[in-house]
């Protein structure tokens, strides 16, 4: 290491930044976490101190900001795969429409259950298509 440390990130959060150094030193990056002790012991600090920063040696800057970068994006890929999976499952089994209403019964039975002080475990949850009206479990 010639050359000095250079700040490639900042974190508010210690976890995030441990991810970060994993991806680095998996790629075979040595790297430093500066304020990650003052942060873990009282997290209250971090917008005080300016987070948790992620220190390279400068001649491995460029190549250890790609990694980061790379792997944002398919991070952000994977979450929209995410969601584009969570909107066909919610949608309607007879015409296909994404506006559901969910009507959830459990308080009602909790309700009962302290009531007759009896133990009722039926705990419905519904769904209905608000543009067809059709009802399913």
């Amino acid at each position: 290491m010639a050359g000095g440390l250079i700040t490639i990130a900042q974190f508010r959060d210690l976890p995030e930044a441990g991810l970060a150094k994993s991806r680095l030193e998996s790629a075979g990056i040595t790297c430093f976490l500066d304020n990650e002790f003052t942060i873990g012991a009282n997290w209250l600090y971090s917008n005080a101190l300016g987070g948790v920063k992620l220190n390279v040696p400068e001649e491995n800057a460029e190549e250890a900001k790609a990694i980061l970068e790379e792997t944002t994006e398919s991070m952000a890929s994977e979450a929209s795969e995410e969601s584009e999976e969570h909107l066909e499952d919610s949608a309607c089994p007879v015409c296909g429409a994404t506006e559901i209403e969910t009507k959830n019964y459990t308080r009602k039975f909790a309700a009962l259950t302290l009531l007759i002080s009896l133990p009722l475990l039926l705990f419905w949850k519904r769904y209905g298509c608000k543009s067809c009206g059709h009802r399913w479990k």
